[in-house]
């Protein structure tokens, strides 16, 4: 696969999806190859591949996914049972929202999902996706989770805030788009982002990212916020 070096007008445009170093060699084979997460797996129920547009949309994914992490079980029966139940009308909501209060203030939830957060940035690659609207994808498909049923509050604890999430549509957001179910990405379509200076790594992408977004980061991504005051990372435009 190519190169594709990053400039600033990706922070708004293109299609980008992250992964694992250690994939880069099945995904030069056999492309991109649609699965459901680990962290969905109660959630979702069909096989896709997730990606964003632009830069600025990576940055609120991940604001996303440190918010969700604080509140995902340990244990895997605990997360499908707690899944199950929350898209229950008959299930009171008062319920899940005194556990989640629980989780929310607990400092070893929120170190685990910074700690998680650490682990795709310093093993993670970015990747630059040539797709076609109608052809891989298409803008108005349905976000599942949003259509699973569950009330506004609970969306938003699946990261879903209203900041950069229309709650009052289950259309994908931009920043946690998907292809059509079952899609495979060639790799033909798939090349490797790096920078001017060579780097491929997704912590230094991140960083650059962080540099020359327009975000207000401290509001729109309050997770995100934290999580670079966890490791002390100070940026002009977010502090």
């Amino acid at each position: 696969m190519e190169d594709y070096n990053l400039s600033k007008k990706d922070l708004y445009s293109n299609y980008f999806h992250f992964t694992d170093g250690k994939n880069l060699e099945s995904i030069a084979q056999k492309g991109l190859i649609p699965n459901i997460g680990c962290n969905a797996k109660n959630i979702e129920k069909t096989k896709k591949i997730f990606f964003v547009e632009g830069l600025d949309n990576l940055l609120i994914l991940f604001d996303c996914w440190i918010n969700a992490l604080y509140y995902i079980p340990v244990i895997p029966f605990i997360y499908k049972l707690g899944a199950f139940f929350l898209r229950q009308k008959w299930f009171p909501n008062a319920i899940g929202d005194s556990y989640f209060k629980v989780l929310k203030v607990s400092k070893l939830h929120q170190k685990r999902a910074f700690k998680k957060l650490d682990k795709i940035l310093d093993n993670g690659i970015l990747l630059n996706l040539k797709l076609q609207e109608n052809i891989d994808f298409k803008y108005d498909d349905q976000d599942e989770i949003k259509s699973c049923g569950y009330i506004k509050s609970h969306l938003e604890v699946c990261g879903y805030s209203e900041k950069y999430s229309d709650l009052n549509s289950n259309i994908m957001d931009k920043w946690n788009m998907h292809t059509f179910t079952n899609h495979i990405i060639n790799s033909k379509k798939i090349m490797i982002c790096c920078l001017d200076n060579g780097s491929s790594n997704l912590r230094v992408i991140f960083n650059y990212c962080l540099e020359n977004t327009k975000i207000d980061i401290k509001n729109i991504c309050p997770e995100l916020y934290a999580y670079l005051n966890y490791k002390k990372l100070k940026f002009d435009k977010i502090v």
